[in-house]
């Protein structure tokens, strides 16, 4: 078979490809543009990069993930959740981390409470008592070292200044706010407070003194019973706060529906959360108040006027401010 001589054949040059194929001159020129604008952008970036410390291009990053806080499950605002001493707060911040995602309390987060409540259940079932010790009481300190960022539902039993300074004037970026205060009957919740003591010996179990010679006398027994009352609440909050009240008595019932309408429902939840004790048991007919109208007349009036704590859920109690209270939202 003759061999074939290809030495006289001639490579097509660019240039006939392209008089013979208009599609490959479109897709040749295409190219050389996607090269030549990806190479500025690739400068651009990396001088942008070399400059961080010194332009806003990290910020307007910060800016540009903040933007996707609305693509998640995050509640519209962030609730504060203020724990008043003796009014099941404990047990809503523990209920709260078992059924919603994104509770961060002092007596539990989210993120741990499924574990910490098996903990608890396993005492129970050795014949213990749990208590809120271990990731059942997150210190405050703590809770600043993690910080809010991740947070809908915060609680807390701190100085009432401590909201203010984190969160108040919606000055938590920028995030609209909405406080919540538990409001109690004020002769029940000031004897719950009597029969409060701690292992320290700053509280201990007290009496009123129902059989005081003054006024004066019985009333500095009551106030030797507040734990923490003016502390932890100060109507200096509703300068700072939209706040709102819910019912004790209510607050299995009522509150937590409403919670549940703003907060997001954790993956798994407990079927049933373990009460961690704070309190021994009360002996209601040791306390020399109920047997007296008189007093109970005088006490709850004394404590309406003169702590703003009581003075606060008088007024809110019955409105539309009371979470809960779905008479009010009809009138409204």
């Amino acid at each position: 078979m003759p061999s074939i001589d290809r030495g006289d054949e001639v490579a097509p040059s660019v240039d006939n490809m392209m008089q013979n194929k208009p599609e490959t001159k479109r897709i040749i020129v295409a190219g050389i543009l996607f090269a030549a604008i990806y190479s500025v952008g690739v400068f651009e970036l990396g001088r942008e990069i070399g400059q961080v410390e010194s332009s806003d291009f990290f910020h307007r990053q910060l800016r540009s993930l903040r933007s996707l806080k609305d693509c998640g499950g995050h509640a519209k605002k962030l609730f504060g959740h203020v724990h008043m001493a003796k009014t099941a707060g404990t047990s809503i911040n523990g209920i709260a981390a078992n059924k919603f995602e994104r509770v961060c309390g002092h007596k539990g987060y989210s993120y741990d409470a499924f574990h910490d409540n098996d903990k608890a259940a396993n005492i129970v079932a050795k014949g213990g008592t749990p208590t809120p010790e271990g990731r059942s009481r997150v210190w405050w300190t703590e809770m600043d070292d993690i910080g809010y960022e991740d947070c809908d539902w915060v609680s807390n039993e701190v100085n009432y200044n401590w909201w203010i300074q984190k969160f108040g004037d919606n000055k938590f970026h920028q995030i609209p706010f909405e406080m919540h205060v538990p409001c109690r009957d004020p002769i029940d919740h000031l004897m719950s407070q009597c029969n409060y003591a701690e292992n320290s010996g700053k509280f201990v179990k007290q009496d009123l003194a129902c059989d005081a010679a003054t006024d004066e006398e019985y009333f500095e027994s009551v106030r030797a019973c507040f734990v923490y009352l003016g502390q932890r609440y100060n109507h200096d909050l509703e300068k700072h706060f939209d706040v709102k009240c819910y019912d004790f008595k209510n607050q299995f019932g009522g509150y937590l529906d409403y919670l549940s309408e703003n907060l997001e429902d954790r993956r798994y939840e407990t079927e049933e959360y373990v009460r961690r004790e704070t309190n021994d048991p009360r002996d209601k007919e040791s306390e020399c108040i109920w047997k007296r109208p008189d007093l109970l007349e005088k006490t709850r009036k004394y404590l309406i006027e003169h702590v703003d704590y009581y003075g606060f859920c008088d007024k809110c109690l019955g409105t539309e401010d009371e979470i809960g209270n779905k008479e009010a939202a009809v009138v409204a």
